[in-house]
């Protein structure tokens, strides 16, 4: 009876709710290479994180790191905006303004949740470049209409090798981080700026590994509240 009602409370415990940004505080964010928030790039804009548009594009993580989590946030971007998130984020990448590694201006390197505003070109480019998908490598499918200018919600469900996101309600995409067609598409791609296969044998080996997660700055007003996880 004692053991089962520990094991209750161990997942309880598991399953709590917590907030990642209290609408308020920067608190428990920061950059890739500083410790400190980038407020020369990022501001709190009425209860929400609000990347600058005219700022450097600096990307802003978590100070703590995950692996097997439940995320949920609200975004909204102005129009023509290129935003993401970015979770198993296993480094950081080079700036395309400079080809290299920036302390300045970080950028990360991991899989990444697309966030489009419906005007921008890269929408229609190719499906796994839109909103919902795993960028560059899992196209989403019955994505809800996500206008530009007005809030959204998003869901992001990482347990183990599977991979699901959510849009509005709506499940546009799931993903096994250790399929034949994830390994291949990562293999095909010429940039070397994105995932790779060895950061997919890299979660397999190191199960419990935690990464940070990180908002994108594409160099557009986005804007990101009530976001909270759990651990799964």
């Amino acid at each position: 009876m004692i053991r089962a009602l520990l094991l209750a409370s161990l997942v309880c415990a598991a399953q709590k709710w917590e907030p990642l940004f209290d609408g308020k505080s920067t608190a428990g964010w920061r950059t890739q290479s500083k410790d400190a928030f980038p407020s020369n790039a990022w501001k709190i804009d009425d209860g929400a994180l609000m990347s600058i548009a005219a700022a450097p594009r600096v990307d802003l993580s978590t100070a703590r790191s995950f692996r097997n989590f439940e995320l949920e946030f609200e975004w909204k971007l102005a129009p023509n905006v290129n935003s993401g998130l970015k979770y198993l984020v296993f480094g950081m990448r080079p700036n395309p303004a400079v080809g290299r590694i920036d302390p300045e201006v970080p950028k990360a390197l991991g899989l990444e949740f697309q966030l489009l505003a419906p005007e921008n070109k890269e929408s229609t480019m190719a499906p796994e470049l839109g909103t919902g998908a795993m960028y560059m490598y899992v196209k989403p499918s019955n994505v809800p209409a996500h206008p530009s200018g007005v809030w959204h919600k998003a869901r992001l469900v990482v347990r183990g090798r599977r991979v699901e996101h959510w849009i509005n309600g709506v499940r546009v995409m799931e993903a096994d981080l250790q399929s034949p067609a994830l390994y291949a598409a990562m293999g095909e791609g010429k940039r070397n700026d994105v995932p790779k296969p060895a950061h997919l044998d890299e979660l397999k080996s190191h199960p419990a590994k935690a990464y940070p997660i990180v908002l994108t700055h594409h160099g557009g007003d986005a804007w990101f509240r009530n976001i909270r996880i759990r651990t799964l």
